[in-house]
């Protein structure tokens, strides 16, 4: 397993240990309430690691407990590391925010919008801008957020993910979009295009670009995805709350319910760059870390400092707000992440969290965020279906632990001060 950082005391990392270990009770009521199977958070501050404990099990079942070793379907925390795939792309010049769509991806050149039950054409150009933003135009299979349940209904029913990436691309571009280009943001299926756009221009198979590029030189020996067949026994069973607020297994332990059937840890035909990676907490600590450092960890220059700034601004159009069942307040997004651009409004991710900070989250419980105003970046994981996944706006019956780790994480920081860029990046 990769040592995910160097360790520090708390004290020395201007966190009062005390006040930190609050966080261990938190999180061990929870379990003992039943509310969740296993829990694991790692907290870093100035690129060293202040934090890191698992509380319950690996299997309720066994009553194994947690393993630190634990492999995680990360699910839409595969976002980002999808945005920096292609911000490796537009370092060397290979596209531009303002190109269109049609240039890597011609076969939608005859997209239309389903309006009023009419098809109209598009009335801009789609630009790489709108696919990173996530305000392409593209529906989704549900109707989470939608303001066109038609359309999402007809991606439900074309198979998009029965095949291969490429299939992808020849079923959706027979389908019409949801909205003009630029104003409308709809979760779903834009990575999915970026995914299949990495793969034209690096001229390999998506997962091979990733463990090149990005997973061997942060060692992440632990994320892709799927899971050799003599580590599987490593990967954290997902689980459910039932009506009774009683966890039993998930029906289904494929990385995402589109993937359904698919054994745990094998890996599918259909490489999923909206939500299909696996990961460790210690993995995904040195990725998230990497972007706190603006691009670099342990010598390793993934990206320059200005593609890290672009990547976490905020890119929706003026108008346009971060949305999901409803439209969010006091966030923004940029290329894979939501932005906090005021903390003291920010819907769902804010509070006491300085404002730029930069986070995600995943349907199975798994979250992160960088807070570049004090130089905090935190990992948590868990494994049950749409756990405390506030983002979503859907109401969920126990606590909350992205919000309690936020609100403890803040309560221990006595010295919200950062060290200089260039002390980060060394």
């Amino acid at each position: 397993m990769t040592t995910s950082l160097p360790q520090a005391a708390p004290e020395e990392l201007g966190f009062d240990p005390q006040r930190l270990d609050r966080l261990d009770g938190a999180m061990q009521a929870e379990i003992d309430a039943g509310h969740y199977a296993g829990i694991s958070v790692m907290i870093a501050r100035h690129g060293q690691l202040v934090k890191a404990n698992r509380y319950g099990y690996q299997s309720l079942e066994t009553r194994a407990p947690l393993r630190e070793d634990a492999i995680f379907r990360i699910a839409s925390m595969t976002k980002p590391i999808i945005a920096v795939a292609m911000m490796l792309l537009y370092e060397e010049g290979r596209w531009q925010l303002d190109d269109p769509v049609t240039r890597f991806i011609p076969e939608f050149a005859d997209l239309k919008v389903l309006q009023g039950g009419n098809l109209v054409p598009l009335d801009r150009p789609m630009t790489m801008r709108h696919l990173m933003a996530t305000c392409a135009g593209f529906a989704f299979l549900v109707p989470m957020g939608s303001t066109n349940p038609k359309v999402d209904e007809m991606y439900a029913q074309a198979g998009l993910f029965s095949g291969t990436n490429e299939d992808f691309i020849a079923k959706i571009a027979k389908l019409p979009l949801e909205a003009q280009p630029g104003t409308l943001f709809r979760y779903g299926l834009q990575q999915e295009v970026q995914g299949v756009i990495i793969q034209r221009i690096a001229g390999e198979p998506l997962d091979v670009f990733l463990q090149r590029r990005i997973f061997a030189p942060l060692r992440m020996t632990d994320t892709g995805f799927g899971v050799a067949p003599e580590q599987r026994d490593r990967i954290a069973p997902r689980y459910a709350l039932d009506d009774n607020l009683e966890l039993h297994l998930a029906d289904d332990q494929s990385p995402f319910p589109v993937l359904a059937g698919t054994p745990a840890g094998e890996k599918p035909k259909y490489l999923l760059s909206i939500a299909g990676l696996y990961s460790t907490a210690q993995d995904y600590l040195r990725f998230a870390q990497m972007l706190a450092n603006r691009g670099m960890l342990d010598g390793a220059g993934i990206l320059a400092p200005s593609s890290v700034a672009l990547m976490t601004s905020n890119l929706l159009p003026d108008g346009v707000p971060l949305r999901f069942l409803q439209p969010f307040t006091g966030v923004g997004y940029g290329m894979g992440v939501g932005i906090v651009l005021d903390p003291a409004h920010a819907d769902f991710n804010g509070g006491a969290i300085g404002a730029g900070t930069y986070y995600w989250g995943g349907v199975h419980g798994t979250w992160f965020w960088v807070d570049p105003t004090n130089d905090v970046v935190v990992v948590g994981m868990v494994q049950q279906v749409d756990a405390g996944n506030a983002m979503t706006g859907r109401p969920y019956p126990v606590p909350d632990i992205r919000g309690i780790t936020r609100s403890v994480t803040y309560g221990a920081l006595t010295e919200p001060t950062r060290s200089s860029s260039a002390e980060r990046c060394a």
